[in-house]
């Protein structure tokens, strides 16, 4: 058996077998994947969207190609992913990543290893131009759009240094750059601008919270009560080098006007984006009996755990937020184990635990997306995937897919989901799964890895 792992950055821990609900999670029952506790996934506060492509059967783009010299694009059937025969491509000249796609899907941004950035119109399908960022190497990692044409960008020209740059799109140049002492370690999406979580380079030490608005003027406030970064830990003998992190999740109410930051443990940080005053919570739980019960017959993992989370944060609505996440561990064999999703109430600051194996969500189509897998906890040191669950939309109970496959990454494109599904122990039995949110329907099934789409980032 050909065993694979996911994110080998990490932490956690002895596993915990934990009671609740009436089911034993021991890693190998397809049951132990469901949840049937309910999440009230409420509208969106915003105006819908236009009807997509996707739900309108025309094509969208996508990478289908990385090649050492080219990046090629091609207009895909949102169906199968697949290009039609003779249909338009562009070759972008280099390796390309995709930073950022236009709300409108009109332009996307992508960057290559140079410093480069190259822009192309998606509606005609041809390149646009370039930006000299002057930030080299592998180190452009993030953008952000801020506006009709202004876009975020977020690099890193030496190790502990990050870099903010505003773009111009239309006019194809910087038109604003700061520089940040530090390491990202999350992000949140403003209204007009963006919010970085930072930590100092090889530290656990407390977090420092960066706003940038549209023209990449900074303002900082340190988070005393959270700690985040990464400190590589001595090696031992021939061990492999080992990591110790502590990564909070982050998450902006759609206004813009407060951000929270959640760490796996300790209270939760709310800052208020105006003045940058911050408030700390600290959570109760609201709990079954059942959970409680849980709880005392065997903590959950994290309450064993001294070093190695990372978290993410969503907000849900309604004022609430989605934190999923992980805990790691490199003791005798790597392990990571999901921390489940749990939701944060902020008008009454309590927690409650909705399942024990999501380490990651989405909020797509009025459903709210969970999903994770455990590394290294099973039998022989297997892995185990619990598949994907569909919450929502409102009180709806929640519908579980795929079992007991890996669900590695999900692409949103209007109301359709494409998830990448493999065996958690090979590395060889790649397939993707086209659903329909609204139904809740695999429309399609095909083998092998799905292109990567320009579509608008859905974090």
């Amino acid at each position: 058996m050909k065993v694979r792992w996911g994110r080998l950055l990490v932490v956690p821990v002895a596993v915990a077998f934990v009671v609740v609900g009436g089911c034993v999670a021991s890693g190998g029952r397809d049951t132990a994947s469901e949840s049937t506790d309910v999440v009230v996934v409420p509208p969106s506060p915003s105006p819908s969207p236009p009807v997509s492509a996707a739900r309108l059967g025309g094509p969208v783009v996508g990478v289908v190609s990385y090649e050492s010299a080219t990046t090629e694009l091609a207009r895909l059937d949102p169906k199968t992913l697949r290009p039609p025969a003779g249909g338009a491509r562009l070759k972008l000249e280099g390796s390309q990543s995709v930073l950022a796609v236009a709300p409108d899907r009109s332009t996307a941004v992508f960057g290559s290893e140079m410093g480069e950035l190259t822009v192309v119109d998606l509606v005609s399908l041809r390149r646009l131009g370039t930006v000299r960022t002057d930030v080299l190497g592998p180190a452009v990692f993030g953008g952000s759009w801020v506006g009709l044409s202004r876009l975020l960008v977020i690099g890193s020209p030496r190790e502990g240094v990050t870099e903010v740059l505003a773009v111009d799109v239309r006019a194809r140049r910087v038109v604003g750059r700061q520089r940040v002492d530090g390491v990202v370690q999350g992000s949140a999406r403003l209204p007009h601008g963006q919010a970085l979580l930072v930590s100092p380079a090889n530290a656990i030490a407390p977090a420092r919270l960066v706003v940038s608005d549209a023209d990449a003027d900074l303002r900082t406030v340190t988070l005393a009560d959270v700690k985040a970064g990464y400190r590589q830990l001595e090696e031992t003998g021939d061990s492999e080098p080992r990591i110790e992190q502590a990564i909070p999740g982050i998450a902006a109410d759609p206004s813009g006007r407060h951000i929270y930051v959640v760490p796996a443990d300790g209270p939760v940080a709310e800052v208020d984006v105006s003045t940058l005053t911050v408030a700390y919570h600290r959570l109760g739980r609201s709990e079954s009996p059942l959970q409680r019960l849980a709880r005392w017959w065997a903590p959950p993992a994290e309450a064993k755990i001294s070093s190695g989370p990372a978290r993410t944060a969503l907000w849900l609505g309604d004022g609430q937020l989605v934190i999923t996440g992980y805990d790691g561990s490199a003791e005798g064999h790597h392990r990571q184990i999901p921390s489940g999703l749990q939701l944060i109430d902020t008008a009454t600051w309590t927690a409650r635990r909705v399942d024990r194996h999501s380490d990651s969500a989405m909020l797509a189509a009025g459903r709210l997306l969970g999903f994770g897998t455990a590394f290294g906890t099973g039998p022989n040191e297997a892995n185990q995937g619990h598949g994907l669950t569909l919450y929502g939309p409102g009180n709806h109970q929640p519908v579980h897919l795929f079992g007991t496959k890996e669900v590695s990454w999900i692409q949103i494109n209007g109301d359709l989901a494409y998830v990448h599904l493999t065996d958690a122990n090979l590395s060889d039995a790649d397939s993707y799964a086209v659903l329909d949110l609204r139904s809740g329907r695999v429309l399609h099934h095909s083998t092998g890895i799905a292109p990567d789409l320009l579509v608008p980032d859905r974090r």
